[in-house]
C-alpha cells in the first residue's frame, strides 16, 4: 500500500518500443507493476490507477477544474434572477398601490353603458385615479371582481390604489336623479351654506339661510333661544334627490350631528367635562380650526383649552379672532388683535359665545376625550407638515416661538 502522503517519484518518458510522448498539454502517467503510477509532472489531483505489467506511458486528457467557477457561475444567476424577480415585485406593488394618500376627489367619472372592464380600467388611467389601465384589468381578473355598473361615479380620487378604485366601483354609480353633496369638515357655516348651494341644483345659499332663520329645522343641541346654527351641521358626503328642499336637507345635516354627538356620549358634557354640550362643541370647533397634519394634535390642542379655561386664563386662539373678524384666515396684526370682538379670546377669558366651525368627528370625540397633558401653550414649528410644539413652559414656548419665526416658519 502507498503512504498517500509519499510524493510520487517521476521518471522521464523513454523512446522506443514500448513508449509513448504524450500529446502537448496532456498530463504523462507511468504505468507500474502493481497498479502503482508516478507522473513526469506531479500532480495529486491527477493521479490515475491503473493496473497493467507493463511501465508505460499513455495519454489521458486533462481534468476538468472548473467545477467551482460553475458555482460562481450558477449562484451569480441565481442572484441575478431575484433581483430582476424583486424589482418587478417592487415595481408592480407601486402600480397597485401608489405612495402617499389618495389625492382630491374626482368631481365625476362617466362609464358608459356596455364598458368592458378593459375599457373601465382606460377611463380610471386617463383620468389619474389609477396608474395603469392594463394592469388593473389584468389585477380585477386575478381577484375575480366585477363586472360593473354603467353610470356617473362621484368617489374616485386621484393616485387611487387599485383596492380603493374598485371598493368605489363595486359601491355603484350615483342614482338617477340624485346629487351628491359634500361638506368640508372645519368650514364655516356661510361657507358650509355656499357649498351646499354650488352642488345641489334645487337650492340657492339665501334659501338655505331662510330656512335655518325659520326655525323649522331643529335639533335638540342648539340652545334655546339661540338662533346661531354654527357648528350644529355635520360635515359630511351627502346624497339627495335632485328635488330635496332646503329645510330637507339642512334637518338631514342637523340629525347627522345630533346623532353622533349622542354616539360621542355629549348628554352626559356636564359630568364628563364640566362644560355644557354646547361650550364642548366649542372646544371641538377651536380645536378643528387650530389643529395640524398630525391626528393625535385635536386632543392636545382640547386639552390646552380646557387648561386654560380651568386657569381663567384667556386662550389667545387666533382662529377665533380672525372669526370675529369675518376672515377665515391670513396674518393678524396688532389692530386685528387688539380689535374687541366676542370672539377675540385675547383680551376676553373664557369661550367665544358659538363654535367657529363645523368640527370633524375627530375633532368632537377630542373635545368630549381630550389627551393627558399639563400643556398651557402651543405654537406651531413646522409647515411640512404642520405640527405645534405643546409646553407647560412660558419660557421654552417664547424659545420655540422665536426660533419658528427663524424658520420661516410663520
Amino acid at each position: 500500500m502507498t503512504d498517500p502522503h509519499d510524493e510520487p517519484r517521476s521518471t522521464p518518458p523513454r523512446s522506443g518500443a514500448g513508449g509513448h510522448a504524450a500529446a502537448a498539454g496532456t498530463d504523462r502517467v507511468r504505468r507500474r507493476p502493481g497498479g502503482q503510477e508516478s507522473r513526469g509532472r506531479p500532480d495529486p489531483d491527477r493521479r490515475v490507477r491503473r493496473g497493467g505489467p507493463e511501465d508505460e506511458w499513455v495519454e489521458i486528457p486533462p481534468e476538468a477544474r472548473n467545477g467551482r467557477k460553475f458555482l460562481a457561475i450558477a449562484v451569480g444567476g441565481v442572484l441575478l434572477v431575484a433581483f430582476a424577480i424583486g424589482a418587478v415585485l417592487f415595481w408592480v406593488s407601486r402600480k397597485v398601490d401608489p405612495p402617499g394618500d389618495p389625492g382630491d376627489l374626482v368631481e365625476s367619472i362617466e362609464i358608459p353603458i356596455g364598458s368592458s372592464t378593459d375599457a373601465i380600467a382606460q377611463i380610471l388611467a386617463d383620468a389619474d385615479v389609477i396608474s395603469d389601465g392594463g394592469l388593473f384589468a389584468r389585477y380585477v381578473g386575478l381577484k375575480g371582481e366585477g363586472p360593473w355598473e354603467a353610470g356617473n361615479y362621484t368617489d374616485f380620487r386621484l393616485n387611487s390604489s387599485f383596492d380603493e378604485a374598485i371598493e368605489v366601483l363595486d359601491e355603484g354609480p350615483l342614482p338617477v336623479g340624485a346629487t351628491k353633496v359634500r361638506i368640508t369638515e372645519g368650514k364655516r357655516l356661510g361657507d358650509a351654506l355656499a357649498q351646499i348651494a354650488e352642488q345641489h341644483p334645487n337650492v340657492t345659499q339665501e334659501e338655505l339661510q331662510a330656512a335655518l332663520g325659520s326655525g323649522q329645522v331643529t335639533s335638540k343641541y342648539l340652545p334655546e333661544g339661540t338662533t346661531a346654527w354654527e357648528g350644529l351641521l355635520f360635515p359630511d358626503t351627502y346624497e339627495f334627490s335632485d328635488d330635496a328642499t332646503a329645510t330637507e336637507i339642512l334637518q338631514t345635516l342637523a340629525d347627522e350631528m345630533a346623532d353622533t354627538l349622542d354616539e360621542l356620549d355629549y348628554g352626559r358634557a356636564e359630568t364628563l367635562r364640566g362644560f355644557s354640550a354646547y361650550d364642548v362643541l366649542k372646544v371641538a370647533s377651536l380645536a378643528e380650526r387650530e389643529t395640524g397634519q398630525p391626528e393625535e394634535e385635536r386632543g392636545q390642542i382640547a386639552r390646552v383649552i380646557y387648561n386654560r379655561l380651568d386657569a381663567g386664563e384667556p386662550l389667545g386662539i387666533d382662529a377665533s379672532v380672525l372669526y370675529g373678524l369675518g376672515r377665515d384666515a391670513g396674518e393678524l396684526t396688532r389692530s386685528d388683535l387688539d380689535t374687541d370682538t366676542p370672539y377675540n379670546t385675547r383680551i376676553n377669558a373664557g369661550l367665544p359665545p358659538t363654535p367657529i366651525g363645523l368640527p370633524s368627528r375627530a375633532a368632537l370625540e377630542a373635545a368630549i376625550n381630550p389627551a393627558d397633558g399639563d400643556w398651557f401653550y402651543y405654537v406651531l414649528v413646522s409647515n411640512d407638515p404642520p405640527t405645534h410644539l405643546f409646553t407647560d413652559s412660558y419660557s421654552e414656548f417664547q424659545e420655540a416661538k422665536a426660533q419658528a419665526q427663524e424658520d420661516g416658519v410663520f
